[in-house]
């Protein structure tokens, strides 16, 4: 058991936790500054990860007992659910290789500001959704994790954290847009609920991302919260996410340090 004087606040997830491009942005950052310095934030989050990965993390020792209790941020679901066009066709294995790797078939998150490389970069977004259209029409779509499977092992992850004494915070898939990604959000809800359902099962806290952005969107559009693609949130969603988050995190100390006093 490792010895810490911090609270230490695990992140799981996929690219929307780990962030985008070179400096991932990501809402990190602006969590491990509202929680302050009693905490420390370890992000173990992948791009273009299911729930497998994190169920991988713990058989590889990323996440440990300690003496402190210790939170984990669980924000899978996203990759999980979505639907795309299948990769086990017949187009997909001759597409150009640049088409083949995770997410190069999805819309663009955002655009380069030079001219030259925006126009390339729109082209490039074109030359997707033709693609997308092509793949679906001939050979239809799949979804990486079925909605069974997902809540298995989400509901074995939740298990082997409480016994190792790492309080799991579960978070709903995010807000998408129904247009860039067809049949998504009905898929989104059915996971939303079972994720909701199983914290409850849990006795956990869930974060209801998906109604937050979905309201945001509502009420400010897109541009404000998230990127070009409508799936991955920008600057501003991303300090949405942190302030909920780190709400809960709060909530949480809160709760374990009235119970450890209540047992004195």
């Amino acid at each position: 058991m490792i010895v810490s004087d911090k609270t230490v606040v695990y992140l799981l997830g996929d690219s929307i936790t780990q962030g985008l491009g070179s400096k991932k942005v990501n809402f990190a950052g602006e969590l491990a500054h509202l929680l302050g310095d009693a905490y420390e934030i370890v992000n173990l989050a992948y791009t273009g990860t299911t729930i497998d990965y994190a169920l991988k993390l713990l058989d590889e020792g990323k996440i440990v007992p300690r003496e402190r209790e210790s939170v984990c941020v669980i924000l899978y679901g996203n990759v999980d659910a979505q639907i795309r066009p299948s990769h086990t066709g017949k187009l997909f294995p001759h597409l150009p290789k640049r088409f083949q790797g995770g997410g190069m078939l999805m819309p663009r998150p955002f655009y380069s500001h030079s001219w030259l490389k925006r126009a390339g970069q729109q082209i490039d977004n074109v030359a997707r959704k033709l693609l997308v259209f092509l793949i679906k029409a001939v050979d239809g779509t799949e979804q990486w994790v079925s909605l069974e499977s997902f809540s298995k092992q989400y509901d074995i992850l939740l298990d082997r954290l409480l016994k190792m004494r790492v309080n799991p915070i579960a978070c709903s898939c995010v807000y998408i847009d129904g247009k860039l990604f067809p049949d998504t959000p009905t898929e989104y809800i059915a996971f939303n609920d079972e994720i909701q359902s199983l914290a409850k099962k849990s006795n956990i806290p869930f974060i209801d991302m998906w109604s937050m952005f979905k309201t945001e969107v509502g009420e400010n559009g897109w541009e404000r919260t998230y990127n070009k693609d409508h799936f991955h949130p920008n600057g501003i969603g991303y300090q949405l996410m942190a302030d909920k988050i780190a709400a809960a995190v709060k909530s949480q100390e809160r709760l374990h340090l009235a119970t450890a006093k209540n047992e004195v």
